[in-house]
Protein backbone atom coordinates (compact mmCIF):
# COMPACT_ATOMS: atom_id res chain seq x y z
CA UNK A 1 0.00 0.00 0.00
CA UNK A 2 1.39 3.10 -0.92
CA UNK A 3 0.36 5.39 2.29
CA UNK A 4 1.87 2.76 4.62
CA UNK A 5 5.01 4.11 6.32
CA UNK A 6 8.05 2.16 6.61
CA UNK A 7 7.97 0.54 9.99
CA UNK A 8 11.08 1.25 11.64
CA UNK A 9 9.57 5.22 10.86
CA UNK A 10 6.71 4.35 12.38
CA UNK A 11 8.28 2.67 15.26
CA UNK A 12 10.21 5.53 15.82
CA UNK A 13 7.54 7.61 16.02
CA UNK A 14 6.06 5.75 18.66
CA UNK A 15 9.42 5.64 20.63
CA UNK A 16 9.42 9.79 20.51
CA UNK A 17 5.99 10.36 21.92
CA UNK A 18 6.48 7.84 24.44
CA UNK A 19 10.04 9.73 25.40
CA UNK A 20 8.38 13.45 25.56
CA UNK A 21 4.66 12.25 27.37
CA UNK A 22 6.17 11.55 30.99
CA UNK A 23 8.47 14.82 30.94
CA UNK A 24 5.26 17.08 29.42
CA UNK A 25 3.29 15.49 32.94
CA UNK A 26 5.92 16.46 35.53
CA UNK A 27 6.16 19.74 33.85
CA UNK A 28 2.32 20.17 34.25
CA UNK A 29 2.05 19.27 37.97
CA UNK A 30 5.49 20.77 39.24
CA UNK A 31 3.88 23.65 41.95
CA UNK A 32 6.93 26.46 43.31
CA UNK A 33 5.99 27.10 47.13
CA UNK A 34 5.63 30.62 47.67
CA UNK A 35 8.89 32.01 49.53
CA UNK A 36 8.07 33.07 53.30
CA UNK A 37 9.67 36.35 54.37
CA UNK A 38 11.47 36.16 57.58
CA UNK A 39 8.75 37.63 59.86
CA UNK A 40 6.45 34.88 58.01
CA UNK A 41 8.90 32.09 59.13
CA UNK A 42 9.69 33.13 62.42
CA UNK A 43 6.04 33.49 63.03
CA UNK A 44 5.03 29.98 61.30
CA UNK A 45 8.61 28.51 63.59
CA UNK A 46 6.70 30.03 66.46
CA UNK A 47 3.20 28.47 65.42
CA UNK A 48 4.33 24.88 64.66
CA UNK A 49 7.52 24.40 66.95
CA UNK A 50 6.99 25.28 70.32
CA UNK A 51 7.14 21.91 71.71
CA UNK A 52 10.83 22.61 70.61
CA UNK A 53 10.77 25.56 72.31
CA UNK A 54 9.15 24.33 75.87
CA UNK A 55 12.28 21.66 75.39
CA UNK A 56 14.73 24.04 75.48
CA UNK A 57 12.83 26.23 78.56
CA UNK A 58 12.91 23.08 80.44
CA UNK A 59 16.53 22.22 79.68
CA UNK A 60 17.55 25.74 80.76
CA UNK A 61 15.42 25.56 83.77
CA UNK A 62 17.26 22.21 84.50
CA UNK A 63 20.91 23.49 84.15
CA UNK A 64 20.01 26.56 86.28
CA UNK A 65 19.19 24.26 89.03
CA UNK A 66 22.31 22.27 88.40
CA UNK A 67 24.35 25.31 88.53
CA UNK A 68 22.54 26.52 91.87
CA UNK A 69 23.14 23.24 93.32
CA UNK A 70 26.96 23.07 92.75
CA UNK A 71 27.00 26.39 94.26
CA UNK A 72 25.55 24.96 97.06
CA UNK A 73 28.15 21.86 97.12
CA UNK A 74 31.16 24.19 96.94
CA UNK A 75 30.17 27.48 99.14
CA UNK A 76 27.56 25.47 101.58
CA UNK A 77 24.88 28.51 100.16
CA UNK A 78 22.82 29.13 96.75
CA UNK A 79 23.89 32.41 96.68
CA UNK A 80 27.25 34.91 96.91
CA UNK A 81 26.05 37.13 100.01
CA UNK A 82 27.65 40.58 100.62
CA UNK A 83 27.97 41.87 104.57
CA UNK A 84 24.78 43.16 104.69
CA UNK A 85 23.72 39.07 104.46
CA UNK A 86 26.35 37.32 105.89
CA UNK A 87 28.02 39.19 108.39
CA UNK A 88 31.63 41.55 108.90
CA UNK A 89 32.77 45.08 108.82
CA UNK A 90 32.75 47.65 106.79
CA UNK A 91 35.16 50.65 106.78
CA UNK A 92 34.00 53.80 105.33
CA UNK A 93 37.02 56.27 104.10
CA UNK A 94 36.19 59.55 102.95
CA UNK A 95 39.02 60.97 100.77
CA UNK A 96 37.71 63.49 97.79
CA UNK A 97 40.72 61.93 95.53
CA UNK A 98 40.15 59.39 92.70
CA UNK A 99 41.73 56.09 93.26
CA UNK A 100 42.81 52.94 90.98
CA UNK A 101 39.86 50.78 92.71
CA UNK A 102 41.48 47.48 91.03
CA UNK A 103 44.77 48.85 92.34
CA UNK A 104 43.80 48.81 95.49
CA UNK A 105 42.10 45.79 95.49
CA UNK A 106 44.96 44.07 94.57
CA UNK A 107 47.34 45.68 97.48
CA UNK A 108 45.13 44.91 100.12
CA UNK A 109 45.11 41.01 98.44
CA UNK A 110 48.55 41.40 99.18
CA UNK A 111 48.43 42.59 102.32
CA UNK A 112 45.99 40.56 103.87
CA UNK A 113 46.59 36.79 101.77
CA UNK A 114 44.07 35.49 104.53
CA UNK A 115 41.53 37.28 104.59
CA UNK A 116 38.13 38.10 101.90
CA UNK A 117 38.23 42.06 101.17
CA UNK A 118 36.73 43.75 98.45
CA UNK A 119 36.84 47.43 97.83
CA UNK A 120 34.75 49.94 96.07
CA UNK A 121 34.40 53.46 94.99
CA UNK A 122 31.78 56.16 97.14
CA UNK A 123 30.17 58.88 94.47
CA UNK A 124 27.74 61.39 95.45
CA UNK A 125 26.04 63.27 92.59
CA UNK A 126 28.73 61.86 89.91
CA UNK A 127 31.54 62.99 92.28
CA UNK A 128 34.15 60.10 94.44
CA UNK A 129 34.08 61.09 97.74
CA UNK A 130 35.83 57.91 99.84
CA UNK A 131 36.06 54.16 99.13
CA UNK A 132 34.45 51.63 101.23
CA UNK A 133 36.16 48.51 102.14
CA UNK A 134 34.56 45.46 103.65
CA UNK A 135 35.49 42.17 105.00
CA UNK A 136 35.45 39.32 107.24
CA UNK A 137 37.04 38.83 110.61
CA UNK A 138 39.00 41.59 109.97
CA UNK A 139 40.80 44.44 112.18
CA UNK A 140 40.26 47.57 111.03
CA UNK A 141 43.22 49.25 112.60
CA UNK A 142 45.42 47.12 110.69
CA UNK A 143 43.53 47.76 107.31
CA UNK A 144 43.24 51.42 108.06
CA UNK A 145 47.23 51.35 108.42
CA UNK A 146 47.11 49.57 105.56
CA UNK A 147 45.73 51.75 103.27
CA UNK A 148 47.23 55.14 104.94
CA UNK A 149 50.66 53.82 103.55
CA UNK A 150 49.58 53.20 99.62
CA UNK A 151 46.84 56.37 99.85
CA UNK A 152 48.12 58.79 102.93
CA UNK A 153 47.47 59.74 106.60
CA UNK A 154 43.92 58.69 107.12
CA UNK A 155 43.05 60.35 110.62
CA UNK A 156 40.67 58.80 112.89
CA UNK A 157 37.55 61.99 111.60
CA UNK A 158 38.54 60.48 107.85
CA UNK A 159 36.85 57.10 108.34
CA UNK A 160 34.35 55.47 109.91
CA UNK A 161 33.24 51.52 110.84
CA UNK A 162 30.38 49.64 110.88
CA UNK A 163 29.70 45.89 112.14
CA UNK A 164 27.11 43.46 110.88
CA UNK A 165 26.93 40.63 112.94
CA UNK A 166 26.80 36.95 110.91
CA UNK A 167 24.00 35.51 113.27
CA UNK A 168 22.14 39.08 112.69
CA UNK A 169 23.31 39.12 108.93
CA UNK A 170 22.02 34.92 108.62
CA UNK A 171 18.97 35.53 110.31
CA UNK A 172 17.57 38.91 108.14
CA UNK A 173 18.83 36.72 104.86
CA UNK A 174 15.98 33.81 106.20
CA UNK A 175 13.57 36.95 106.67
CA UNK A 176 14.18 38.09 103.37
CA UNK A 177 13.47 34.18 102.13
CA UNK A 178 10.70 34.32 103.97
CA UNK A 179 9.24 37.22 102.49
CA UNK A 180 9.90 36.02 99.16
CA UNK A 181 7.95 32.65 99.73
CA UNK A 182 5.02 34.62 101.20
CA UNK A 183 4.69 36.91 98.21
CA UNK A 184 5.21 33.97 96.00
CA UNK A 185 1.73 32.19 97.78
CA UNK A 186 -0.04 35.54 97.55
CA UNK A 187 0.68 35.96 93.79
CA UNK A 188 -0.32 32.45 92.85
CA UNK A 189 -3.54 33.17 95.17
CA UNK A 190 -4.33 35.98 92.75
CA UNK A 191 -3.89 34.12 89.73
CA UNK A 192 -6.02 31.50 90.92
CA UNK A 193 -9.05 33.78 92.13
CA UNK A 194 -8.64 35.44 88.79
CA UNK A 195 -8.45 32.38 86.36
CA UNK A 196 -9.89 29.65 88.68
CA UNK A 197 -13.73 29.09 88.46
CA UNK A 198 -14.56 27.15 91.61
CA UNK A 199 -16.05 29.33 94.18
CA UNK A 200 -15.12 26.40 96.95
CA UNK A 201 -11.53 26.34 95.96
CA UNK A 202 -11.32 29.91 95.64
CA UNK A 203 -12.08 30.37 99.38
CA UNK A 204 -9.78 27.33 100.86
CA UNK A 205 -7.37 28.82 98.83
CA UNK A 206 -7.74 32.13 100.43
CA UNK A 207 -8.36 30.82 104.03
CA UNK A 208 -4.75 28.54 103.61
CA UNK A 209 -2.98 31.62 101.71
CA UNK A 210 -3.49 33.77 104.67
CA UNK A 211 -2.53 31.03 107.32
CA UNK A 212 0.81 30.45 105.53
CA UNK A 213 1.52 33.90 105.86
CA UNK A 214 0.42 34.40 109.50
CA UNK A 215 2.58 31.51 110.29
CA UNK A 216 5.36 32.60 108.51
CA UNK A 217 5.60 36.13 110.51
CA UNK A 218 3.37 35.66 113.41
CA UNK A 219 4.45 34.77 116.90
CA UNK A 220 7.53 33.14 117.63
CA UNK A 221 10.23 31.42 115.13
CA UNK A 222 9.69 27.85 115.13
CA UNK A 223 11.39 25.43 112.47
CA UNK A 224 8.27 23.12 113.21
CA UNK A 225 5.97 25.98 112.27
CA UNK A 226 7.97 27.26 109.56
CA UNK A 227 7.86 23.77 108.11
CA UNK A 228 4.13 23.40 108.55
CA UNK A 229 3.78 26.65 106.71
CA UNK A 230 5.97 25.57 103.40
CA UNK A 231 4.09 21.77 103.40
CA UNK A 232 0.73 24.07 103.27
CA UNK A 233 2.31 26.15 100.48
CA UNK A 234 3.34 23.43 98.29
CA UNK A 235 -0.79 21.49 99.00
CA UNK A 236 -1.41 25.15 97.83
CA UNK A 237 0.51 24.53 94.60
CA UNK A 238 -1.34 21.41 94.05
CA UNK A 239 -4.38 22.37 94.05
CA UNK A 240 -4.01 25.07 91.66
CA UNK A 241 -2.84 22.34 89.15
CA UNK A 242 -5.62 20.12 89.83
CA UNK A 243 -8.23 23.29 89.88
CA UNK A 244 -7.05 25.37 87.02
CA UNK A 245 -3.91 24.63 85.17
CA UNK A 246 -3.57 27.80 83.84
CA UNK A 247 -2.69 29.47 87.10
CA UNK A 248 -0.15 26.82 88.10
CA UNK A 249 1.15 27.40 84.84
CA UNK A 250 2.07 31.02 85.50
CA UNK A 251 3.44 30.02 89.02
CA UNK A 252 6.03 27.47 87.53
CA UNK A 253 7.16 29.95 84.71
CA UNK A 254 7.36 32.70 87.79
CA UNK A 255 9.41 30.55 89.67
CA UNK A 256 11.98 29.38 86.40
CA UNK A 257 12.11 32.79 85.89
CA UNK A 258 13.70 33.47 89.47
CA UNK A 259 15.71 30.60 89.07
CA UNK A 260 17.19 31.01 86.02
CA UNK A 261 18.18 34.69 86.71
CA UNK A 262 19.65 33.31 90.09
CA UNK A 263 22.20 30.52 88.34
CA UNK A 264 22.90 33.63 85.87
CA UNK A 265 23.52 36.17 89.08
CA UNK A 266 26.20 33.44 90.56
CA UNK A 267 27.50 32.72 87.19
CA UNK A 268 28.65 36.58 86.93
CA UNK A 269 30.05 35.91 90.42
CA UNK A 270 27.84 39.05 91.85
CA UNK A 271 27.50 39.76 95.56
CA UNK A 272 23.87 39.71 96.57
CA UNK A 273 22.54 42.58 99.53
CA UNK A 274 19.47 43.70 100.50
CA UNK A 275 19.03 45.39 97.50
CA UNK A 276 19.79 42.48 95.50
CA UNK A 277 16.55 40.71 97.34
CA UNK A 278 14.21 43.48 96.96
CA UNK A 279 14.64 43.51 93.21
CA UNK A 280 14.08 39.81 92.70
CA UNK A 281 10.49 41.04 94.79
CA UNK A 282 10.03 43.09 91.38
CA UNK A 283 11.00 40.65 89.24
CA UNK A 284 7.75 38.13 90.77
CA UNK A 285 5.64 41.17 90.17
CA UNK A 286 6.60 41.50 86.76
CA UNK A 287 6.62 38.71 85.67
CA UNK A 288 2.86 38.40 86.56
CA UNK A 289 1.88 40.82 85.08
CA UNK A 290 3.19 39.78 81.48
CA UNK A 291 1.78 36.76 82.48
CA UNK A 292 -2.02 37.52 82.84
CA UNK A 293 -1.53 39.61 79.96
CA UNK A 294 -0.23 36.41 78.16
CA UNK A 295 -3.53 33.75 79.59
CA UNK A 296 -5.91 36.74 79.61
CA UNK A 297 -5.79 36.99 75.94
CA UNK A 298 -5.12 32.88 74.95
CA UNK A 299 -7.69 31.72 77.73
CA UNK A 300 -10.66 34.41 78.05
CA UNK A 301 -10.23 36.24 74.32
CA UNK A 302 -12.05 34.39 72.09
CA UNK A 303 -11.79 36.00 68.14
CA UNK A 304 -9.78 34.60 66.01
CA UNK A 305 -6.94 31.80 66.28
CA UNK A 306 -5.01 30.59 68.91
CA UNK A 307 -1.59 31.99 67.64
CA UNK A 308 -3.38 35.16 66.72
CA UNK A 309 -4.60 35.77 70.03
CA UNK A 310 -0.53 35.12 71.42
CA UNK A 311 1.13 37.25 68.69
CA UNK A 312 -1.97 40.45 69.92
CA UNK A 313 -0.95 39.17 73.32
CA UNK A 314 2.88 39.64 72.36
CA UNK A 315 2.82 42.70 71.04
CA UNK A 316 1.61 44.17 73.98
CA UNK A 317 4.10 42.56 75.80
CA UNK A 318 7.14 43.18 73.59
CA UNK A 319 6.65 46.93 74.06
CA UNK A 320 6.00 46.81 78.26
CA UNK A 321 9.39 44.66 77.70
CA UNK A 322 10.94 47.08 75.49
CA UNK A 323 10.03 49.83 77.67
CA UNK A 324 11.01 48.35 81.05
CA UNK A 325 14.52 47.43 79.76
CA UNK A 326 15.35 51.07 77.76
CA UNK A 327 14.66 52.25 81.45
CA UNK A 328 17.11 49.82 83.24
CA UNK A 329 19.96 50.26 80.71
CA UNK A 330 19.97 54.07 81.12
CA UNK A 331 20.36 54.04 84.66
CA UNK A 332 22.85 50.86 84.31
CA UNK A 333 24.57 53.49 81.81
CA UNK A 334 24.22 57.06 84.33
CA UNK A 335 24.15 55.84 88.07
CA UNK A 336 27.20 56.29 90.04
CA UNK A 337 25.51 54.47 93.37
CA UNK A 338 26.48 50.61 93.50
CA UNK A 339 23.06 49.85 95.01
CA UNK A 340 21.17 51.09 91.87
CA UNK A 341 23.49 49.65 89.87
CA UNK A 342 22.80 46.07 91.57
CA UNK A 343 19.02 46.62 91.46
CA UNK A 344 19.43 47.58 87.75
CA UNK A 345 21.39 44.55 86.76
CA UNK A 346 19.76 41.75 88.38
CA UNK A 347 16.45 43.47 86.82
CA UNK A 348 17.73 43.50 83.46
CA UNK A 349 18.77 39.33 83.80
CA UNK A 350 15.02 38.88 85.11
CA UNK A 351 13.26 40.70 82.25
CA UNK A 352 15.62 39.19 79.88
CA UNK A 353 14.36 35.62 81.46
CA UNK A 354 10.84 36.65 81.62
CA UNK A 355 11.04 37.13 77.65
CA UNK A 356 11.96 33.86 77.28
CA UNK A 357 9.75 31.96 79.51
CA UNK A 358 6.96 33.90 79.23
CA UNK A 359 6.38 33.65 75.51
CA UNK A 360 8.55 30.65 75.49
CA UNK A 361 7.35 28.16 78.39
CA UNK A 362 3.73 29.55 79.03
CA UNK A 363 3.16 29.90 75.39
CA UNK A 364 3.59 26.19 74.86
CA UNK A 365 1.74 24.50 78.04
CA UNK A 366 -0.97 27.08 77.34
CA UNK A 367 -1.09 25.40 73.93
CA UNK A 368 -0.95 21.82 74.76
CA UNK A 369 -3.41 22.58 77.43
CA UNK A 370 -5.98 24.03 75.03
CA UNK A 371 -5.38 21.19 73.24
CA UNK A 372 -6.16 18.65 75.73
CA UNK A 373 -9.31 20.47 76.60
CA UNK A 374 -10.82 20.74 73.16
CA UNK A 375 -9.80 16.86 72.46
CA UNK A 376 -11.60 16.35 75.98
CA UNK A 377 -14.36 18.10 74.56
CA UNK A 378 -14.68 16.94 71.67
CA UNK A 379 -14.57 13.18 72.99
CA UNK A 380 -17.63 13.85 75.74
CA UNK A 381 -19.65 15.49 72.93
Amino acid sequence: MGDEQPKEQLSGHIQHTCEHKPEQKNAEIKIEKPKLSLKQSLIHFYDTKYRKILFFTLSLLILSVFLIGLKIAKTGDFVEKDISLSGGMTITIFHEQSYDIKELQNYLASQFPDKQLSIRSLTQLGKTVGIIVEGTDIDSDKVIASLGQKIGTISAEDYSVSMMGSSLGNTFFRETLKAIFVSFMFMGLVVFLYFGENLKMKFIATIATFIVGAMIFGGTTSIIKDFIAYILGLGLITLYYKNNRPSFIMILTVFADLVVTLAVVNLLGMKISTAGIASFLMIIGYCVETNILLTTKVTKKKEGSVIERILDAFKTGFIMTATAVSAVLIALVFTQSDVIKEIMAILLIGLIADMIYTWGQNVALLRIYLEKKSANHELHN
